[in-house]
This record gives structure tokens, sequence and C-alpha cells, in this order.
């Protein structure tokens, strides 16, 4: 197994974020988006976190994070609400992570809005996010192979929630990389699950695991 867990906030998610948080500030001051950037952010508990990480103190950034009050464990709120950069804006909302997103949603949806105030994105939906997140499957392939010099293709079973990470090593694969089988484990609340092999997308309640 991968060891992802050396970053900020021993969060997987801290290889890519502390990645963008450098890739915003670098074309924000060379000029991109009139210099400013309003990240507006939902997380379950260890996106926030590794964004607020990857973006406290970035030149042109400002972060807002939005997580469902007592519904993230302790220590990832503390991370979250105990930085004091002044560019870090922490909001618990009344409701699940899906009131969260829908909340993100809708803000990107609203173009007046989103222009105005140079909206960006950390989800999953970020690309940056996806194209830091290849390399892991790059470098595992090649440690299975330094072990294992017989290996034609190499697996990958990776636990997931929104598939970013999953949709990382498609296209891992799809650049070449002999990549075998892509294993995807969820847990209860498996709305994508369902969509992949029932062609549903319904919301139920979020069971707390």
């Amino acid at each position: 197994p991968q060891e992802l867990f050396h970053g900020p906030t021993f969060a997987f998610k801290d290889v890519a974020l502390q990645m963008l948080g450098n890739f915003f500030e670098y074309f924000l001051e060379t000029g991109s988006n009139g210099g400013r950037l309003a990240v507006l952010g939902a997380t379950s508990g260890d996106t926030g976190s590794a964004a607020i990480y990857g973006l406290r103190g970035k030149k042109g950034v400002d972060c807002v994070i939005l997580y469902p009050k007592g519904r993230v464990s302790e220590i990832q709120e503390r991370q979250m609400t105990t930085v004091p950069d002044s560019n870090i804006h922490c909001v618990s909302v009344d409701g699940t992570f899906d009131d969260c997103q829908d909340i993100v949603k809708a803000s990107f949806n609203n173009k007046e809005f989103r222009e105005r105030v140079h909206l960006g994105a950390v989800n999953s939906i970020n690309w940056c996010r996806v194209l830091a997140q290849t390399t892991y499957y790059f470098w595992s392939y090649l440690r299975v192979t330094d072990k294992h010099p017989d290996a034609k293709v190499v697996n990958f079973s990776v636990p997931t929630g929104n598939f970013g990470d999953i949709l990382a090593g498609y296209y891992a694969k799809k650049m070449g990389l002999p990549v075998g089988r892509l294993i995807v484990a969820t847990n209860e609340n498996d709305i994508l699950h369902r969509f992949f092999t029932k062609g549903e997308y319904h919301r139920y309640d979020i069971n707390k695991t």
C-alpha cells in the first residue's frame, strides 16, 4: 500500500492540494484571473483541511470551506477552524455534506456571482487535483515492477467517495500506463456505485460511517 499520510493533514489529498495551492499562487501572480481567486469548497472532512493547508497564506487567494455541522471528526474540525491565516474562512452548515455541495454548485451555476468574485474550486472537479493524483499510479507501478520485473500490468484497489482518486487512475491508464483492473471500494453511501451498476442517480439519507 502507498503511504499518502505524510502531508500536513495526514490525508492522501495533501499531495494534490499542496501542488494546487502553489499553482494558484503562481498563475495569479503572473496576472491570470485578474490576480484574484475566491476558492469555494464543500467537505465531509479531509478535503477541507487539506485544501486549507494547501491554500493558507497564498497571495491573491481567499478560501471558503463549508462543512456539515457535527458530521466531521473532531480532529478534522480543529484542523480547519484553528488556522489563523486571514485568507482562510470556515463555515459550518446545519445539514449534510450534500447540502454543502448544493451551495457550492449553486454558486458556480450563478454566472454573475461566479465572475464577480472570481470563483474557483478545490473539490474533485478541479483538474489540477486529478492531474496530481495520476502520479500515485505511475509511482506505484514503478515500485511494483522494480520488485516484480515480469509484471505486465498492475491492478489497483482504491477506497473512494466521489471517485476523484480512481478517476486519476483511469486517466493514467489512458495515458498509457499498463494498468489492469481499477477496483473501486465504497461504503453504504454508494450513489455512484448505484449509478454505474443500475443506472440510478437518487439521493438517499447519508449513513454515518
